[in-house]
């Protein structure tokens, strides 16, 4: 279409249009909403707006990072709260969760073949959970020490765990940006739906 179209006078009859009732619509060529959209309208929607909740939090964080030049050497306590809060918001919809109902719920890493393509960005996902596991969110024996010290005595060794370096936060805000446009495509397959309310757990 050009501006030359634009300027066409319509020839349809649009208070025709206007008058018409939703029965004298012709949906003919519009297949009906069987179980299975619902069923994914109730259940997967809420979901992956948690998701995204989560995501864009740590789109935030990552971009913080960034904005403010922070190097990962040396004393930094705000880089080292931004540090971790952006591993923990990236790892979350990957990990177990549970639905209103206190079920299990699928991690959205069966997702992973569609949204990270690079074997770059495969990796830095796996090491992010790995972190999370193992120094954020967790603090496992290995994550800190090393074999065969003896930690009885009153001066010993411990691993420090480095905050990410700027080009891994600049990779992982990449994949974040990639994630938030997969959730973003899975919430407007049923943005118009009537179930956007998550379902009473109570009832």
């Amino acid at each position: 279409m050009n501006a030359r179209d634009l300027k066409k006078k319509s020839e349809t009859d649009w208070a025709r249009v206007d008058r018409m009732t939703d029965d004298e619509i012709d949906t003919s060529d519009i297949p009906p909403l069987d179980d299975a959209f619902f069923e994914r309208a109730i259940k997967v929607l809420p979901r992956v707006r948690v998701d995204r909740i989560d995501l864009r939090e740590a789109q935030a964080y990552a971009a913080q990072i960034l904005n403010k030049h922070w190097s990962n050497q040396g004393k930094n306590l705000t880089l080292n709260a931004f540090n971790t809060a952006l591993i923990i918001s990236y790892c979350r919809p990957f990990s177990t969760r549970y639905d209103l109902d206190e079920k299990r719920e699928s991690k959205l890493d069966e997702s992973i073949a569609e949204v990270l393509t690079e074997e770059e960005e495969i990796e830095m996902h796996a090491r992010m959970k790995q972190l999370r596991d193992e120094s954020y969110a967790h603090s496992d024996a290995r994550s800190r020490l090393f074999p065969k010290m003896d930690y009885t005595k009153d001066f010993c060794f411990f691993k420090r765990e480095l905050n990410l370096a700027r080009d891994e936060v600049e990779l992982l805000k990449r994949m974040i940006d990639k994630w938030i446009k997969y959730l973003d495509d899975q919430i407007s397959l049923t943005k118009n739906s009537a179930f956007l309310i998550a379902p009473d757990v109570e009832s």
